[in-house]
């Protein structure tokens, strides 16, 4: 069974036919939004289908020109079990925006501080601040996408019962297999975060890394459990 954890299908250019296909072939999709506005337009597509999930969001790269959609956020943080994109980017395009990125997480993680919700991270160059205000907020059910953060943050990650979603671009990358040696196999999900990755074969990932699509199913179940 492919269980997607992280991808965007509201960006595709044919939404619609993306996810009533891939609930077709019986695939486990998590849609992440990047704002809350993007999640109030889509809620009420997805609905109907049994294994398709849309996330409610606050891109970190968008902080700086929507912050005024935290309060939305607030309003709709009920109507879903699954958050993402949420956290922190560093990076030299988006780090002017930093404090307000701060803001939006802290604003976010408290929304969500005491509920039982499966949380999707963005960390680039942010890896040991979204980690510490994840700690600082109790934050549980948290899957970092995509890590491309130090090696020595990662026993902490796990030891604080968090997971990973990699991809198809990670095991074929000298840096991407490298964190994803050092991850447990029971701390192991996938993703694609298509449209934007190109490499983005959860079946090519999977076998990749040596391993099988029961045991990202096994991994999967046993965070679903810990909502339910």
């Amino acid at each position: 069974m492919i269980i997607d954890t992280h991808c965007h299908f509201d960006m595709m250019p044919n939404p619609e036919w993306y996810i009533q296909n891939a609930e077709r072939k019986g695939e486990i999709i998590i849609g992440m939004t990047n704002l809350p506005s993007h999640f109030e337009m889509g809620c009420v597509h997805v609905q109907n289908f049994r294994h398709i999930r849309l996330a409610l969001g606050f891109h970190p790269q968008l902080a700086k020109e929507s912050i005024d959609e935290l309060v939305s956020f607030g309003k709709l943080v009920n109507k879903t079990s699954y958050i993402g994109e949420i956290g922190l980017d560093f990076s030299k395009n988006y780090v002017d925006s930093k404090e307000k990125q701060i803001y939006a997480f802290r604003s976010v993680l408290n929304y969500i501080k005491g509920d039982n919700k499966i949380v999707s991270v963005h960390s680039r160059k942010a890896e040991k601040e979204v980690f510490e205000l994840l700690q600082e907020y109790g934050t549980k059910n948290v899957i970092f996408h995509w890590y491309s953060g130090p090696l020595n943050l990662i026993d902490e990650i796990i030891n604080a019962g968090y997971y990973f979603s990699i991809n198809e671009a990670m095991t074929t990358s000298i840096s991407g297999r490298k964190i994803i040696s050092k991850i447990p196999l029971n701390r192991i999900l996938t993703e694609t975060d298509a449209p934007f990755n190109k490499h983005s074969n959860i079946l090519n990932a999977i076998s990749n890394i040596g391993l099988t699509e029961d045991v990202i199913y096994s991994n999967f179940l046993n965070l679903i459990n810990a909502i339910v």
